[in-house]
């Protein structure tokens, strides 16, 4: 994807998000501390914003940066990411619990 069609896509998804929880880029500004021009330029496509706004943004919104960036990613790692969460949806509560655990587990060291 051309590097403008990322940034509009980004800012189309934030969007969308802004919306989905009714919040003026006023009111996310307040929320993230960024100024409202540029909250408008990264809708826009104008601006693409650092990691820190992603997560700045994410966290306003209540959302993880995947969902943001999920559509960029390639089809074959799509591909992949589907395979293995369909197969965590038919795991039992107790065994998605502990696949978790471990998980946390490995991040901490």
């Amino acid at each position: 994807m051309e590097k403008n069609n990322i940034n509009v896509h980004i800012g189309k998804v934030y969007q969308q998000y802004r919306l989905k929880n009714k919040l003026t880029q006023n009111e996310v500004a307040e929320l993230t501390g960024l100024e409202p021009r540029h909250i408008s330029q990264i809708e826009r496509g104008l601006s693409k914003g650092s990691i820190d706004t992603l997560i700045k943004l994410c966290n306003a919104y209540k959302i993880t940066p995947d969902i943001v960036l999920y559509d960029l990613l390639d089809k074959d790692i799509k591909n992949s990411i589907s395979i293995y969460d369909e197969k965590f949806k038919k795991l039992t509560k107790r065994d998605k619990e502990s696949i978790l655990h471990f998980i946390d587990y490995f991040l901490e060291n």
